[in-house]
């Protein structure tokens, strides 16, 4: 505005001598001579200002930018430090290597578990049963020959808790000891993954595998089990590194080409775990196995992982071929047992059954001890561990000890 004024102080006595030029002789010029020189002198001035007023403008711009690069460079420079402040933080946990598998793995899963659930198991649960004794919680029935009681609740409930559960961390970690025998000394424990609602009542597996084997859903659940029970063994062995459990593989998760790949990448993460993870795998899978199973038990076994043989069936055995493939137990049912090798005509012959594995380094697990009568007619079998309720039921716990 100041220049405004100072050009027009110029501008308009000019106009005033051009218009009255004739009549108004300015000193060797002429009026309209005079009153040309004063516009332009006018127009170099209203030039001069705006020049001056647009650089101020732009220095003020550029102060406006140089602050507002200043601050930007703050806050990357507080980025920076709060990247560098949680990789610190995460180079110091002791899991600091397996954060990206795990992750990684973890993403698949749940979204594999979005994909698959089907509407009916993300509407709204089913009303569950009531009783007079327990109002408002779903009536319990006994499961025959469970330890554990089953819910009484819809089927579309069932399948919104296990998937609530697993997006939501609720897998508990059960185990069951196996001893050495006759000392009884518990030697490892076998871990079973438990799914818990938000009101921290169990839903008992034979609930929900059915449910989720018509849903389409046992595969991801298996691999979401598996990979819980593998992170909540690597919390519990931390402060006990002489521990050991056993873990089963279904075959769905053995067979799984994408899950396992993952898979096999985090456990490469975790290799300092091999002296306290077996697997346990079904017979069926073993002795039929799919390309996928001989390819994947030939990746664990590279990592330096051991087996064990579960749900067996039959005794008839190639016990060297499973030893080349990483099995060091046989886990039999303490009844098959006693029917295959006791009586008058036993079918059988247990000394040379044992002799067999202890050719092929392996140890027999009889599980499913129940009584001292059952335990003391197996003894005279020189059995190297037994498994079952007389030695302790599953049970959840955070930290087993010896």
């Amino acid at each position: 505005m100041r220049h405004v004024l100072i050009v027009s102080f110029y501008l308009f006595p000019a106009i005033a001598i051009a218009v009255l030029a004739p009549t108004i002789p300015v000193v060797g010029l002429p009026g309209w001579g005079a009153g040309l020189l004063l516009m332009t002198i006018a127009s170099l001035i209203h030039m001069g200002l705006s020049v001056r007023a647009a650089r101020n403008s732009s220095e003020r711009q550029m102060e406006v930018l140089a602050h507002e690069l200043a601050v930007t460079r703050q806050d990357l420079d507080a980025a920076r430090e709060e990247v560098s402040a949680i990789r610190e933080a995460i180079d110091a946990m002791p899991d600091s290597g397996h954060v990206v598998s795990e992750l990684k793995i973890l993403q698949g899963l749940l979204g594999q578990l979005s994909a698959k659930t089907p509407d009916k198991a993300r509407g709204k649960p089913a009303t569950p049963a009531q009783t007079a004794d327990d109002v408002g919680l779903p009536a319990v029935a006994e499961s025959p020959g469970a330890a554990e009681p089953l819910l009484l609740i819809g089927d579309a409930e069932v399948l919104t808790i296990v998937e609530q559960a697993l997006r939501e961390d609720r897998v508990d970690l059960y185990l069951q000891p196996i001893v050495s025998l006759p000392q009884r000394k518990r030697q490892f424990y076998e871990c079973f993954s438990r799914i818990v609602d938000d009101r921290g009542r169990v839903i008992m597996p034979e609930q929900y595998i059915p449910l989720a084997e018509s849903a389409g859903l046992i595969a991801v659940i298996d691999n979401m089990l598996l990979f819980r029970c593998i992170q909540l063994v690597r919390r519990a062995v931390r402060g006990q590194p002489g521990l050991a459990f056993f873990c089963n593989i279904s075959d769905s998760s053995l067979t799984d080409v994408d899950f396992f790949t993952d898979f096999i990448e985090f456990l490469a993460e975790n290799r300092k775990l091999t002296p306290n993870l077996l697997f346990e795998f079904e017979q069926e899978a073993i002795t039929n196995p799919t390309y996928e199973t001989q390819v994947n038990l030939q990746r664990l076994q590279d990592l330096g992982f051991h087996f064990s043989l579960d749900q067996v069936r039959t005794l008839d055995l190639d016990l060297p071929h499973l030893a080349s493939l990483g099995f060091k137990y046989i886990k039999v049912g303490a009844h098959m047992l006693h029917e295959l090798a006791r009586g008058d005509d036993p079918q059988l012959d247990m000394g040379r059954f044992k002799g067999a594995l202890d050719r092929c380094a392996m140890d027999l697990i009889v599980e499913k001890i129940e009584t001292e009568d059952m335990l003391l007619d197996l003894l005279d079998l020189k059995i190297d561990f037994g498994q079952g309720y007389l030695f302790g039921e599953p049970r959840p716990t955070s930290a087993p000890t010896k």
